[in-house]
């Protein structure tokens, strides 16, 4: 019998191991990804007070372009940025959720760096 090998199931056990060692605090937040097919999602959460500080994402209405490409990774890694440093967010902790730091991750986490955040 062939089995079909389920790469989401890879990804969230990594995600589950990662998320055993990191943890956002106030002082330092975690900015959490998570990519699908069409778009891309950010968000800086404090897991102490289980509170999302800011966020910024590929669906939302004033986002003109196609979600599912670097393009748009870069311009939420800038969006994030912004909302976070106006919410007074310097640095954070990066959680890739469990993707390989490569490709759409890669190029949302360099955007948040030129936006300010440190990480």
């Amino acid at each position: 019998m062939v089995k079909k090998f389920d790469s989401n199931a890879q990804r969230l056990k990594r995600h589950k191991r990662v998320r055993a060692q990191i943890s956002g605090t106030p002082q330092r937040p975690r900015l959490d990804v998570f990519r699908s097919a069409k778009h891309i999602y950010a968000q800086v959460i404090d897991d102490v007070n289980g509170v999302t500080l800011a966020a910024a994402a590929s669906n939302e209405k004033d986002f003109s372009i196609y979600g599912g490409n670097k393009e748009a990774a870069k311009k939420v890694g800038l969006m994030i940025a912004e909302r976070a440093k106006a919410k007074g967010i310097e640095e954070v902790v990066f959680d890739r959720g469990g993707y390989v730091y490569h490709g759409r991750v890669q190029a949302l986490a360099e955007a948040a760096r030129e936006g300010g955040l440190k990480f």
